[in-house]
């Protein structure tokens, strides 16, 4: 996993109490915190998700803060912003594939992974991983 970084911004407009977080690199993604003590971890968490999202998606994520650039946020649109620098795990050499599987198969795979709060390509690859452990431990793939 690589570690990247984007820039969230925090805002208290007049009358409200909620601080709202938008990301100027991530269009739509959004998030609340009633306390700022409370900013940096749900901007973690909702930065997280369409990362997560995004992958699973096969889109391509912006460019983070260590390549140079972002967008530029709308100042005009913010009572009294607060820029956080927000970081967010990354897998290291994604591979989108495809793959044939049964229709039944695979929405009791999606049903699984989202009751695991997954989603589907995170879900596979934990599965993946866990025979591919049992493998190593018996020297052999099980056999399903």
């Amino acid at each position: 996993m690589t570690t990247w970084h984007y820039i969230a911004v925090a805002d208290l407009s007049p009358g409200e109490t909620m601080w709202s977080i938008v990301f100027p690199d991530f269009a739509g993604v959004t998030s609340a915190a009633s306390a700022f003590a409370d900013v940096p971890q749900q901007a973690r968490d909702a930065l997280a998700t369409a990362v997560e999202d995004m992958i699973a998606e096969g889109e391509d994520l912006p460019p983070p803060i260590e390549e140079g650039r972002q967008a530029e946020p709308d100042r005009d649109e913010f009572h009294n912003p607060r820029y956080i620098v927000v970081p967010v795990e990354v897998p290291d050499n994604l591979t989108r594939i495809n793959v044939s599987i049964d229709r039944s198969l695979l929405k009791r795979i999606d049903d699984a992974a989202a009751r695991c709060g997954m989603t589907r390509s995170g879900f596979l690859a934990e599965g993946a991983r866990k025979l591919l452990r049992a493998s190593s431990d018996q020297g052999e793939v099980p056999k399903g």
